[in-house]
C-alpha cells in the first residue's frame, strides 16, 4: 500500500497540539468516539487504514476541530493520496513479474474452493437441524406407546382378580365343610394382595417412564423476547452493529435505504449521527447528533 510522504506534514500538527494540550488517543477517542488504530492513521499519514474515503474525510474534519485545527492541509493531502490510489489502479499492470502473475491465478481457485466449502458447511448445518426434529417426533411417538402399555397393564390387572379367586372356588368343592364368609374373604384378601403387587411392579414403573419422556420432550423457554429494531436512511451513513452475542457487521446505508433485525439488545457506533432515525420497540428515538458526527449507541 502507498503511505503519503509529504515533507510538510500537516497531520504532525495534530499529534503536537494534542500533546500540547496534555490529551492522549484514548482521552480524543471519548471525545469523538473515533478507533484510536483512525487517530494514529491520521497523525502518521496512514490514509490507507482509513475507512471509505466518506468516513475518512469526516473523521479528519472531526479530530481537526475537537483540537481546534483547520482540517482543510490534512483534507487536501487526503485527496492527493487518493488520486494517487486511483492512478495506481488505473494504470496497465506492466511491470508485473511473472511470480505475481502466478499468485493471481492460483487465488481465483482458492476463492471457489471458499464458497464451496461454505455451501457444504451450510447443507451440513441443515442436515443436523432436520435430524434434531426427526428425534424430537420419535421421543413423542415413544411417550404415546408407553402411555398405550401402561393402560393394557391396567386392563390386566383389572382382569386379574378374577382368575385368581379359580383357586379359591376349587377350594371350595375340595372342602365343603368352609363357611361361605370365609371362603369370600380368602377370595378379597388374595384379589388385593395381586393387585397391590401388580401396582407396585408395573404400574409405577410405567408412570415414570412416562413423566422421564415428557420432561426430555418439553422445549427451553426464552426467558427474553427480541425487539425489532428499524434503521431508516437520510444522509449516507456507516454504522457497526452487534446484536445480542453475535459477532458485530458493518451496514453502508444510502439515503432511503432502511435496515431491520430483531435482538434483545443492540451495540452501535453511527458514523453519521444526524443521517439516520432509529426506531426500536415501536418508539423513535431522536437527538441522536448532528450530520457528520460520530457516536456509541447502546439498546435498549
Amino acid at each position: 500500500m502507498l503511505t503519503e510522504k509529504n515533507p510538510c506534514n500537516n497531520s504532525q500538527e495534530l499529534k503536537a497540539r494534542r500533546e500540547a494540550l496534555g490529551l492522549s488517543l484514548a482521552d480524543v477517542f471519548q471525545r469523538t468516539r473515533i478507533r484510536i488504530v483512525y487517530l494514529q492513521a491520521i497523525e502518521n499519514n496512514d490514509f490507507h487504514l482509513l475507512p471509505v474515503p466518506v468516513y475518512a474525510k469526516n473523521f479528519i474534519k472531526t479530530y481537526a476541530r475537537a483540537l481546534g485545527i483547520d482540517s482543510k492541509p490534512i483534507l487536501i493531502n487526503y485527496e492527493d493520496y487518493l488520486n494517487s490510489e486511483k492512478g495506481l489502479q488505473t494504470s496497465t499492470p506492466e511491470n508485473v513479474s511473472d511470480r505475481e502473475l502466478f499468485f493471481t491465478r492460483i487465488a481465483r481457485p482458492k476463492i471457489y474452493l471458499g464458497i464451496t466449502f461454505v455451501l457444504i458447511a451450510i447443507s451440513v448445518v441443515a442436515w443436523l437441524i432436520s435430524k434434531q426434529y426427526q428425534s424430537s417426533s420419535d421421543i413423542i411417538n415413544s411417550t404415546k406407546r408407553i402411555a398405550v402399555s401402561v393402560s393394557e397393564n391396567k386392563e390386566q390387572i383389572v382382569n386379574s382378580p378374577v382368575n385368581a379367586t379359580a383357586p379359591i372356588n376349587q377350594q371350595a368343592k375340595d372342602s365343603p365343610n368352609l363357611a361361605p364368609n370365609e371362603i369370600n374373604k380368602q377370595s378379597q384378601v388374595k384379589a388385593q394382595s395381586i393387585s397391590s403387587k401388580t401396582e407396585n411392579n408395573v404400574e409405577k414403573p410405567s408412570k415414570e417412564q412416562v413423566s422421564s419422556s415428557v420432561k426430555n420432550v418439553q422445549p427451553a423457554v426464552n426467558s427474553e423476547e427480541a425487539s425489532l429494531l428499524i434503521i431508516s436512511a437520510i444522509e449516507e451513513t456507516w454504522i457497526r452493529i452487534k446484536a445480542d452475542q453475535n459477532p458485530s457487521f458493518q451496514v453502508l446505508l444510502k439515503p432511503g435505504e432502511k435496515f431491520e433485525r430483531k435482538a434483545v439488545s443492540f451495540n452501535m457506533d453511527i458514523g453519521n449521527a444526524g443521517g439516520i432515525k432509529i426506531q426500536f420497540k415501536g418508539k423513535n428515538i431522536e437527538n441522536l447528533g448532528k450530520s457528520g458526527q460520530v457516536t456509541h449507541l447502546r439498546l435498549p
